[in-house]
């Protein structure tokens, strides 16, 4: 069984000072503690989530008119349905900018297929908890994140690793990564296939049925590298169907990333991380390269001369 393998210890986070909820039990999965199982009471609509899914699948024109609001990256993902060596899940990327891009006849034309559904839940996720979760790790950073959280920069994503893709036997739901903010909350299915790389190489299977807090690259950066990053992937069973939604939660896209307060960083940054030479908006497009790339929706000239954790380590840590 996934817990006995990962044993986790329940530690309790201080209460914040105010908040709009109560602050939830925490888990960490990890002996780093950059990944916690926390006990919320709002669950995904999972049943909404797959008709949305399902819907999509059979309706190209939806597709056409809801990628056509955010014709730049699109909304829908399935380069699975062509790529064998890309992540082998489909993906609905939303985010607040995007969905005020969706016009009102196509709301009406898909909220009876799980879309209203979906986007009360991250709104009511986003107000409940993520001003919580920020002040309960500002606690384990040593230092007030809220600083550079003051827009609730936050991007949505449901993913469907499906069992009709292109490669239907691959073990590969989505490639070993970090998460490039600051957390991200999953929210699972009950199906297994989250894991989380406890030591280099060593694998440990997440239980199917636990929401889990994860800590990206700007954590590691604002918390002066008091908070370390959680290297995550997901395995796919062959034939067995896995969705998940997942909140992305960073900082300000022209907040400087460096340090935050005066304490000083417990491990040496680059220069261009201490004197505050990139600001998240650029990170993200750096991070974002290598991201649709595994994604399949990328093509890259260079793919193979640095993984993206690689990468970002020779660009954060020097």
């Amino acid at each position: 069984m996934a817990t006995n393998v990962i044993n986790p210890q329940v530690t309790p986070i201080a209460t914040p000072p105010s908040g709009p909820a109560e602050t939830p039990a925490v888990s960490f999965l990890s002996s780093s503690s950059t990944t916690a199982s926390v006990n919320l009471e709002a669950k995904a609509p999972f049943p909404a989530i797959q008709a949305l899914f399902d819907h999509l699948h059979t309706h190209p024109e939806d597709v056409a008119k809801l990628n056509a609001t955010y014709p730049h990256r699109g909304v829908i993902k399935t380069a699975a349905l062509h790529k064998t060596e890309s992540d082998q899940k489909f993906t609905i990327d939303l985010s607040p900018m995007r969905n005020s891009r969706i016009t009102e006849s196509l709301r009406e034309s898909l909220d009876p297929h799980g879309l209203g559904e979906i986007l009360n839940f991250f709104n009511s996720i986003s107000a409940q908890y993520v001003p919580t979760i920020l002040t309960s790790l500002s606690i384990l950073a040593g230092t007030d994140l809220s600083v550079a959280h003051t827009s609730y920069n936050m991007n949505y994503r449901l993913c469907d690793y499906n069992p009709n893709t292109a490669a239907p036997e691959s073990l590969n739901g989505c490639g070993a990564h970090t998460d490039y903010g600051t957390f991200s909350i999953i929210f699972q299915d009950g199906t297994p296939g989250l894991e989380l790389e406890e030591t280099p190489g060593m694998w440990v299977p997440v239980p199917g049925d636990a929401t889990v807090v994860l800590t990206g690259w700007c954590a590691v950066i604002l918390s002066g590298g008091r908070v370390s990053a959680a290297r995550h992937r997901v395995r796919r069973a062959p034939g067995v169907r896995r969705l998940s939604a997942v909140l992305f939660v960073a900082p300000d896209l022209d907040v400087k990333l460096k340090p935050l307060g005066d304490s000083q960083p417990i491990r040496s940054f680059s220069d261009t991380i201490m004197r505050g030479h990139m600001d998240v908006e650029t990170f993200k497009q750096v991070m974002g390269k290598r991201w649709r790339y595994r994604e399949g929706n990328e093509e890259m000239n260079s793919a193979d001369s640095l993984s993206q954790d690689n990468e970002i380590d020779n660009m954060v840590w020097g």
